[in-house]
């Protein structure tokens, strides 16, 4: 089996709601579905996950950019930390 083929091929693949637990951390099931609902593949959601975490020129380095899907589970996922109120400090 070409290893190449199979990475390729597996990070292609649709996003689980397993695959956004992994990527995301203890994230509700209202965040999962909306995430879902995008329909990402398996690299869209982590390319959107790296973005939101402010590390986009680690996407840069590869030489790609972000993919419609990418940048709508992105806005899902920094619309979400957006809305969660920040303790006093």
């Amino acid at each position: 089996m070409n290893t190449r083929s199979h990475i390729e091929t597996d990070v292609n693949r649709m996003a689980t709601a397993d695959d956004v637990r992994h990527t995301l951390g203890d994230i509700d099931g209202v965040l999962i579905a909306a995430i879902l609902s995008v329909k990402p593949t398996f690299r869209e959601l982590t390319d959107a996950a790296i973005w939101a975490r402010g590390d986009g020129d680690l996407i840069a380095r590869e030489h790609h950019e972000l993919s419609a899907g990418a940048l709508a589970v992105a806005e899902i996922i920094t619309r979400d930390e957006d809305a969660t109120p920040e303790e006093p400090g």
